[in-house]
């Protein structure tokens, strides 16, 4: 006869009432810190406190999840943007550009990921994808409010959101990677000045 106490034990052990969002936070959580490409699936449930096969209810495999985490980065950076309702349009596409860098510097593992850098298979996952051209188009209707243009379908739009994307995502990949020591001390300006400049040539 198994004792109460062994009963609990395989309760916590076996069990979680949310076991896709644990895993989802530990994966993250070792993304942030290096440690996520020697993980398996199986470390992930021993982290998670639950038996080797039950990440296999959420996930197929932990590409899956590291999608997830990408799509969930599009997600909040979506949200930044959303956030920040300035009312003049050209300053608040610039103000984007300034958000864009800092989400890129506060989590650079996460931002790097939700690229596809090193791992272009997650860019297979609907979710990421999702994910991504939801905040894209988030950037794409900015440019056309910025534009005096109410057609944010209009390919000149999709251009310009391409070119301040561009520069924008440039900035912050020289930034996390170190790259700017070539510059003069401390001439790097921010994004927003950048993207600035970019609308100002739209006149």
């Amino acid at each position: 006869m198994t004792s109460p106490t062994r009963k609990k034990k395989a309760a916590t052990t076996y069990h979680h009432g949310d076991l896709r969002n644990v895993l989802l936070g530990v994966a993250r959580l070792k993304l942030t810190t290096g440690e996520y490409e020697s993980l398996s699936l199986r470390e992930l449930a021993r982290l998670a406190g639950v038996s080797p096969n039950a990440p296999y209810r959420h996930f197929a495999s932990k590409d899956e999840i590291l999608a997830e985490v990408a799509a969930q980065g599009f997600s909040e950076l979506s949200a930044h943007f959303d956030k920040d309702a300035y009312p003049e349009p050209r300053e608040r596409l610039a103000r984007m550009g300034d958000i864009y860098t800092r989400f890129a510097m506060d989590q650079p593992a996460l931002y790097r990921v939700m690229f596809g850098a090193d791992k272009h298979v997650l860019m297979e996952f609907e979710v990421l994808g999702d994910a991504g051209r939801g905040c894209f188009g988030r950037l794409v209707q900015a440019t056309a409010e910025a534009s005096g243009r109410t057609d944010a379908d209009d390919p000149l739009m999709l251009q310009r959101a391409l070119a301040v994307w561009s520069i924008v995502h440039g900035w912050s990949r020289l930034a996390i990677d170190g790259v700017t020591h070539f510059l003069p001390e401390d001439s790097m300006p921010s994004a927003s000045a950048v993207v600035r400049s970019i609308v100002a040539s739209w006149d």
